[in-house]
């Protein structure tokens, strides 16, 4: 199974909605933000050896600013843009999908609106 494979099928098995974009995958997240209302879109680029890999950009749609760091276009279009972020903790194993989608759901969380 390629990491892309894995990386989706570990997060559909925790309930989160995926869709495969040319190597990317967007996530469908709830998160808990009164500025964000209902579910937001994320994406990421998993690594071929996800999950001893992480994925390393995270795709935030343009009117986020995730913390520390300077955006680049992203390949997901003009109402996207990507982070350069590092998972200083990153374990891997079996539970990589849950690890990613705890680092991810905290740089939301410290995102602000532009």
């Amino acid at each position: 199974m390629s990491g892309l494979d894995r990386f989706v099928a570990d997060l559909s098995a925790l309930g989160l909605e995926c869709e495969r974009r040319n190597g990317l995958v967007l996530v469908t997240l709830d998160v808990e933000r009164p500025d964000l209302p209902g579910p937001l879109r994320v994406g990421a680029d998993p690594p071929n050896d996800f999950p001893n890999v992480p994925p390393h950009w995270v795709h935030a749609p343009r009117q986020l600013a995730i913390p520390s760091g300077n955006p680049q276009a992203s390949e997901l279009g003009p109402e996207w843009l990507k982070w350069s972020r590092q998972h200083p903790k990153w374990k891997g194993g079996a539970n990589g999908a849950r690890h990613w989608l705890a680092h991810v759901r905290s740089l939301i969380l410290a995102a602000t609106k532009i």
